[in-house]
């Protein structure tokens, strides 16, 4: 179902909104995922934010996805994949710390940094792997703090880029070695059970006798939140602001779009109305909204094809409405015209008549009172029979004039034809529904103009058939035809397709009243002329209804 103007005008504006709506949130969601990406980014992912539910159906044929095995490394640990009898299915790293370690030892183990989660009946278990504490296990293996340190322990720590120091019972810093920091508090070593990503160093401590070793290094997991927290939100607030500002731009270009789709158009109605009320009924030649290619409104403008069209179609109508007007002044004018010559001919020969009649200075004879009576009386009949014609067309046109229809045989109706000239050609049994008076004078009407315009040694042929839907009748003359022109206002009231001048027989509406008894019959007449003659077709529906 095709959408009206007013609706799809709706729609369109209803869909600018929400593309606008749209592009606004899709700014605000595009800053938050920056934001995001840059914090995750920046951060890592850090093992101890994990939740049960993020271990679900992540196994596969009892092995450990890929992403433990990253995650792992990043938070320097392992992890290990347990049934419910506590076996190790699988691990990620290079060797297995726990494989050996009895149910007991599992049970009991409590390791620095553990962690453990539960899902679809696996238990997931991450150890963290202290750099730290490996290695102070083996530098104590190299040198024993009572000691100086060794250059086989000075090797390895600096392989290792990790510094030591010693602490004695008062808790000062007695040994020193590596890069140069500053002394350690005990409340410092608390942080040894760190979160390893909000850690800038990461140390291991074990007392040796009277004195306490600490293994320093930098942390290269060291991710603070604060530093890509400020980071990120910078970026958001930049982003946002970039965004807003192009958002603004789009939005005036947008609205400028809007303004040239929506007011062009409505600038160019007006600017059309203003014509069509100056009389003026040429389409304004606006290359803004017409593809002058094709002679159509461009693609975006195609919603107001209705208007455009029903503009076009008024302007037709008011071209053809003046077309009408002029028309029906020429006929009036041409009607007064004749009217007052036909009705001035006879009136002046009544007058010159009766003036003669009433002169005293000659006796008319008897017979020459006669003749002057009779002309008068002709005359006056004519007179009479055009005004009462006239009367009669114009009942005809208010629809005055009430028909009594009836089903009747033709021949009936042509019994009394009885002019020799006539020639009617017509099967036996043809009906016509009509009212039989207003046929005749159809017929009549016809065939007297016929007759007029036939050469006396020539005849008219009346053809009548008959069909289940209608009755046809077709009167044929041989007369010289009717210019194309005069066909035009044939059967307009009180035109003649002759010179006035002459004595023609009639009234001159005789086709005017024709035309609106078949009309009143709702039937059909046409004609069609030639120089070998003129043949007028009349179709009177059989439907009683009608």
């Amino acid at each position: 179902m095709k959408l009206t103007s007013s609706r799809r005008l709706t729609f369109q504006f209803i869909a600018h909104f929400i593309v606008f709506y749209l592009i606004l949130v899709a700014s605000i969601v595009y800053s938050i995922v920056i934001f995001l990406l840059i914090i995750n980014k920046e951060v890592g992912l850090n093992v101890h934010s994990k939740v049960a539910f993020e271990f679900e159906g992540i196994v596969e044929n009892d092995k450990l996805p890929k992403e433990l095995h990253h995650l792992a490394e990043e938070n320097l640990g392992q992890f290990y994949l347990l049934n419910d009898h506590l076996d190790v299915l699988d691990y990620t790293g290079a060797s297995c710390e726990i494989c050996t370690y009895s149910d007991e030892e599992l049970l009991n183990l409590e390791a620095q940094g553990m962690q453990k989660w539960q899902a679809d009946g696996y238990t997931f278990l991450f150890l963290y792997k202290s750099l730290p504490q490996e290695i102070l296990e083996t530098v104590l293996t190299m040198w024993h703090p009572s000691a100086p340190l060794t250059d086989q322990a000075k090797a390895y720590l600096k392989t290792q880029q990790a510094a030591v120091d010693v602490y004695d019972k008062q808790w000062d810093r007695i040994l020193t070695w590596g890069a140069s920091k500053k002394s350690l508090s005990k409340a410092d070593l608390l942080d040894e059970n760190y979160e390893i990503f909000e850690m800038k160093e990461l140390t291991q401590s074990k007392k040796v006798g009277d004195v306490t070793v600490v293994i320093r290094i930098d942390n290269p997991q060291y991710q603070p939140f604060d530093q890509p927290f400020t980071k990120a939100l910078l970026t958001l607030l930049v982003s946002f602001v970039i965004t807003h500002v192009l958002l603004i731009v789009g939005v005036v270009l947008f609205s400028l779009s809007i303004a040239r789709k929506f007011v062009h158009p409505i600038i160019y109605v007006i600017e059309r109305i203003q014509r069509l009320a100056s009389f003026n009924y040429d389409k304004p030649n606006n290359t803004k909204l017409y593809d002058q290619s094709i002679g159509k409104l461009k693609r975006k403008y195609r919603l107001y094809e209705p208007v455009d069209a029903s503009l076009d179609h008024l302007s037709q109508r008011l071209v053809s409405n003046e077309r009408q007007i002029q028309h029906v002044q020429q006929l009036r004018d041409e009607w007064i015209t004749g009217l007052s010559h036909d009705l001035k001919t006879p009136l002046s020969s009544i007058l010159g008549y009766s003036a003669m009649l009433a002169s005293k200075e000659y006796e008319w004879s008897k017979e020459e009172v006669q003749a002057f009576a009779e002309t008068m009386e002709e005359k006056a009949n004519y007179m009479d029979a055009l005004i009462k014609d006239l009367t009669y067309t114009y009942q005809l046109k208010n629809r005055a004039i009430t028909l009594a229809k009836e089903t009747f045989d033709v021949r009936d109706l042509l019994s009394g034809q009885q002019s020799p000239r006539i020639q009617v050609e017509m099967k036996e049994d043809v009906t016509v529904y009509a009212d039989p008076l207003a046929l005749k004078r159809i017929l009549d009407n016809l065939l007297c103009n016929a007759l007029q315009y036939t050469p006396e040694d020539k005849d008219v042929k009346l053809h009548v058939t008959d069909t289940k839907t209608y009755t046809m009748f077709t009167i044929t003359d041989q007369g010289e035809g009717i210019p194309q022109e005069k066909l035009d206002n044939l059967f307009e009231r009180y035109y003649r397709g002759t010179n006035t001048t002459t004595n023609t027989a009639g009234t001159g509406l005789g086709l005017a009243i024709t035309k609106q008894l078949i009309d009143l019959h709702h039937g059909e007449i046409s004609v069609k002329s030639s120089r070998k003659g003129t043949r007028f077709t009349i179709q009177l529906p059989k439907n009683i209804s009608g």
